[in-house]
């Protein structure tokens, strides 16, 4: 399993006029949290568009326990699950204080940039995660 923790702040335009952060904006974090997991990978997803393929998400599960307040600092935990025929990650989204927040799941398949579905995730990828998971 490759883990890693971001921390991030709820911003004014996250926020709903209650303060609070809007659900959906969950998921901006999730992503934002996977997208610097893959540069510290060293293929991100300008690295994947130049070796021909995108990961599109097909599936996303989100439970939401506790909210996030406009300014609150908080931390995605992300987690790589499986990385064979799809990736799958898990998330628990923390306060600064260690309350869960939420917790989530993703599952990306890798297809080509003319929407072929490859079946398996490429070599390249396959390769910068292990050699991320042996630091």
């Amino acid at each position: 399993m490759l883990k890693r923790r971001y921390e991030f702040r709820a911003e004014f335009f996250d926020a709903d006029p209650m303060g609070i952060m809007w659900h959906g904006n969950h998921v901006k974090y999730l992503e934002m949290a996977r997208c610097r997991l893959f540069d510290e990978l060293d293929f991100n997803y300008i690295k994947m568009k130049n070796n021909g393929f995108a990961l599109p998400i097909v599936k996303i599960d989100i439970k939401y326990i506790n909210p996030i307040h406009f300014n609150d600092d908080f931390i995605v935990e992300i987690s790589l699950l499986d990385c064979d025929i799809t990736l799958k990650f898990c998330y628990i989204i923390l306060s600064k204080d260690g309350i869960k927040i939420s917790k989530a799941s993703t599952t990306q398949v890798a297809v080509t940039l003319d929407n072929q579905t490859l079946y398996s995730i490429p070599n390249e990828l396959k390769t910068a995660i292990l050699k991320a998971k042996s630091l």
